[in-house]
């Protein structure tokens, strides 16, 4: 173990003159199931992309996916805010997170600096990574990083810490096993170039919320009156009746929650066959229901949220 991390240590000194990464890095994403009854189509329908356009310099990232060709969803860091920003190409909105705010628990990592790939030319070691999100083998090269120093405080992904481990390297193949499939990350461009800060931008035609993990105080549901809960429960009867619902149903909707108490863009998660998405809609939309905007730092502030509409038919 001590001769190991001699030698990461040495490989680390030797490449701290190198000058920092600068350009992008485009990945292909494959799919390996794990078994030949895996539904693999109903997975790559729900999946961001085939292809992962990196962009990064100190300090700041864009991550870009396409499927298709066509942009599906991109994520922006930046540095002043700490914010992500989270960008769906069919939303009106973008939302927010706090990269200061971890979304996994990592578990640990082991550096395994004889298991080397040759990726691209370069000459990669591997890492084992353990976190609630599942297991992962992670590929770097000590010839494209970044100063980890400028994402201290980067929580989002244990990122910091794990470019903090490796010395700023960047990955150039991932590895991460799920349940039922491997997803296998892997570049196959690396342009080194000089990035303008127009490459960081934000759409200008879309409104930026927070997402509901940002928020230190939650959307909350404002106490129905009479006529309120009335018109919810005669339109989930009606539902009821009308299809035939025999078992308990719920749809989830999505919609931003303003500052001001607005409600924005309602949305189903999923268009269920019976229509019941259809329905939690209307009652979102004409039973005026009303809700508390969630907080940061003590103020109001406009967010996604999401609530549940429920079809319990009577025993």
């Amino acid at each position: 173990m001590k001769f190991k991390f001699l030698i990461l240590s040495i490989l680390i000194a030797t490449n701290s003159i190198a000058q920092n990464f600068s350009g992008e890095i485009e990945y292909e994403i494959k799919i390996i199931p794990k078994n030949k009854n895996f539904n693999l189509d109903s997975l790559m329908n729900i999946k961001k992309g085939s292809i992962a356009k990196y962009v990064i310099t100190n300090n700041k990232y864009k991550s870009t996916y396409y499927k298709d060709n066509l942009e599906t969803y991109s994520y922006t860091y930046d540095d002043v805010s700490k914010r992500m920003y989270d960008n769906y190409v069919e939303n009106p909105y973008i939302t927010y997170r706090d990269s200061r705010r971890a979304n996994f628990n990592y578990k640990g990592s082991k550096i395994h600096l004889d298991s080397t790939l040759i990726i691209l030319d370069k000459s990669c070691f591997m890492v084992e990574y353990d976190s609630d999100y599942g297991k992962s083998k992670v590929y770097y090269s000590n010839e494209i990083k970044v100063a980890y120093d400028s994402f201290k405080g980067h929580k989002v992904g244990n990122w910091y810490e794990k470019l903090k481990e490796v010395d700023g390297c960047l990955s150039i193949k991932t590895i991460t096993e799920f349940d039922e499939y491997y997803e296998i990350q892997e570049a196959v461009k690396i342009t080194p170039r000089t990035l303008d800060n127009e490459e960081f931008s934000l759409p200008e035609n879309k409104k930026v919320v927070a997402s509901y993990t940002a928020l230190d105080k939650r959307v909350e549901l404002e106490q129905p009156n009479q006529n309120v809960i009335n018109c919810y429960l005669s339109k989930i009867q009606d539902a009821i009746e009308k299809k035939g619902i025999k078992d308990s149903k719920t749809s989830y909707l999505s919609f931003v929650v303003t500052d001001t108490g607005d409600i924005k863009y309602v949305d189903a998660l999923e268009d269920d066959s019976l229509g019941l998405f259809k329905v939690a809609i209307d009652i979102l939309d004409n039973c005026d229901l009303k809700f508390i905007a969630g907080e940061i730092d003590g103020k109001p502030v406009s967010s996604l949220t999401y609530f549940p509409i429920e079809f319990n038919p009577k025993k």
